[in-house]
């Protein structure tokens, strides 16, 4: 291959247009801005799970998972960087030279293969972490079912798409380096990467409307149940993310411009899984504050915004019992609830809210029980009154 060629332009420019490969007009700094900012939000978010549970001395499988997913984004983040020094985002296909293209190509290849694990290991710690909130131990109602099956599902789709990105040419070069001569390329990459999103689509949608589901069959007022699944909220980011994300790369199957394009997959995959990062961190932030210097006056300015909101009312947090011991009859905080609640919760929703026996638990001291207490053990997750 001639060094003529690898110095040509990568795409043929419109009429009127001269590339320029060293002007590319790519936005660096927007692309810096983006990969620090995640990184930063991303991080505090689990920072804050974890510090919630080493608060109650207590580490949960869904904090090891939030954990390892962290860290296959770091290397996703990592791509994204070396795209942005150059040719940086948005930049148009004509403006970079075929010597660059098998660079380029194989830091999308490397995107596609974390973006797997990490979309995985965010889901299932979700997962996890909602059937211990909402599933009562030993029940097997629709609740359980429905979370089990997302659970397996992404597990094994994943997996499968995994390594189907890292085999699907023989050699393995010939992924990214569209000159490569020879070898073969039996696995239809558009249609797995559309089949991808598809079910991603699926699935986020499916998360977010599954404690919905549950928050809406609990017996309590209108107004609390409001407050109860603006906490879930969140998640409708991460859902509106993957559609965006879905549409840029039916544009990008399309289109010969690739990298122009790319950014846009590249964007708004990283919001998508920020904002699962965020699913998990945010119900941590209020204990998290609490083990902060100057605890109260965070605490207070979060009450504060909980007040003007209207959902004052609204008591949302991790339980306050450490091994167990007694609670004290002391009027509980915004931010408190106990086990006993979170379980007569429970005990709604597995039961659709139609027993008169089963009511949402709103006092403030109570009787609890140690066997009680042990029914449903979450010290990080959100815990519902």
């Amino acid at each position: 291959m001639s060094s003529s060629f690898l110095e040509q332009p990568a795409l043929d420019p419109p009429p009127g247009v001269v590339p320029d490969f060293v002007n590319t007009g790519g936005y660096h700094n927007f692309g810096y801005g983006l990969i620090i900012g995640t990184s930063v939000v991303s991080t505090v978010a689990v920072l804050a799970r974890l510090v919630s549970s080493a608060s109650m001395r207590k580490l949960l499988i869904e904090d090891v998972l939030l954990v390892a997913a962290l860290g296959v984004f770091a290397g996703n983040q990592y791509i994204t960087y070396d795209l942005s020094i150059y040719p940086g985002f948005w930049t148009h296909q004509w403006n970079i030279q075929n010597g660059f293209l098998p660079h380029f190509l194989y830091n999308v290849h490397l995107g596609a293969v974390f973006y797997g694990p990490t979309s995985l290991l965010i889901k299932v710690s979700i997962l996890v972490n909602w059937l211990r909130i909402f599933v009562p131990k030993g029940t097997r109602g629709p609740t359980f079912w429905v979370l089990h099956t997302l659970l397996w599902t992404n597990v094994f789709f994943y997996f499968i798409t995994t390594v189907t990105e890292i085999v699907r040419c023989d050699p393995r070069e010939k992924i990214w380096n569209p000159f490569f001569e020879g070898g073969s390329c039996p696995i239809n990459v558009e249609d797995q990467n559309i089949a991808t999103s598809v079910i991603n689509f699926i699935s986020d949608s499916t998360i977010l409307a599954a404690p919905q589901w549950v928050i809406w069959k609990l017996q309590m007022s209108r107004s609390r149940k409001w407050g109860l699944s603006l906490l879930f909220v969140i998640g409708i980011g991460a859902w509106v993310f993957g559609v965006v994300r879905l549409v840029y790369f039916i544009k990008l199957l399309s289109s010969d411009d690739a990298t122009f394009l790319f950014s846009g997959v590249a964007l708004w995959t990283i919001l998508e899984v920020t904002t699962g990062f965020l699913i998990m961190g945010i119900p941590a932030f209020p204990r998290a504050a609490r083990m902060l210097p100057m605890s109260d006056s965070v605490a207070n300015f979060f009450q504060s915004l909980w007040s003007r909101s209207g959902l004052s009312n609204t008591q949302i947090s991790t339980p306050q019992w450490q091994f167990y011991k007694p609670k004290s009859r002391r009027r509980r905080g915004l931010w408190e609830i106990s086990e006993m609640d979170t379980h007569n919760m429970l005990s709604v929703s597995s039961t659709g809210g139609n027993s008169n026996n089963n009511q949402v638990n709103t006092t403030t001291g109570g009787n609890e029980s140690d066997d009680a207490m042990k029914t449903h053990d979450d010290p990080t997750g959100t815990q519902i009154v």
